[in-house]
C-alpha cells in the first residue's frame, strides 16, 4: 500500500537540513568553548591583584593601627586608602600622600592613623585597606 503526496518536502532535502543543522551548532558550540576555555587558561580572566591581611594591631597609647599585607597577585599595587570603622560604626578615612607600595609576593607594613579616630583599650575595629586598582582588604582587630 502506497500513499503519494504531492506537498511536503522530499526525504534527501530533509536529511541535508538535518545536517546542516547540526554542523551548524557544532560549530557554535565549539567557537563558545574554546573561547571561554582558551581564556581561562591564558590568565586574561580573572583578579591580577589578591590583598590579604597577616595580622594587625592598633595600639591605644599611640593611637594607631598596623596591619601586615600581603599580596598574592601578580601586580604592584599601592595601598591609597583605609578605613576604620568603629564599634559605633562610624567611618574614619586616611588617604596616603606617599602610598605603601605592595609587590607581588611581599608583605608590606601600612599604619593607619585617620586624625579624628580616637582608639579605646579593648575596642574591636574593623580596619579595610583600599588599593590603586580598587582591591580592598580588611580585618577587624581589637585594641590593646
Amino acid at each position: 500500500m502506497r500513499v503519494t503526496s504531492g506537498s511536503g518536502i522530499s526525504s534527501i532535502i530533509s536529511v541535508v537540513l538535518l545536517i546542516l543543522i547540526a554542523v551548524s551548532v557544532g560549530i557554535i558550540i565549539y567557537a563558545f568553548a574554546t573561547g571561554w576555555v582558551g581564556s581561562r587558561l591564558s590568565g586574561t580572566i580573572g583578579p591580577s591583584t589578591i590583598l590579604t591581611i597577616e595580622k594587625g594591631w592598633c595600639n591605644v597609647t599611640l593611637n594607631s593601627c598596623t596591619v601586615m599585607v600581603r599580596n598574592d597577585g601578580s601586580k604592584t599595587v599601592s595601598i591609597v586608602r583605609a578605613y576604620v570603622i568603629d564599634p559605633a560604626g562610624h567611618v574614619y578615612m586616611q588617604t596616603y600622600s606617599n602610598p605603601v607600595q605592595v609587590s607581588p609576593g611581599n608583605v608590606s607594613e601600612v599604619t593607619v592613623n585617620p586624625s579624628d579616630l580616637t582608639l579605646h583599650l579593648g575596642y574591636t575595629y574593623k580596619i579595610t585597606l583600599i588599593a590603586n586598582d580598587g582591591t580592598e582588604a580588611s580585618t577587624t582587630i581589637k585594641a590593646t
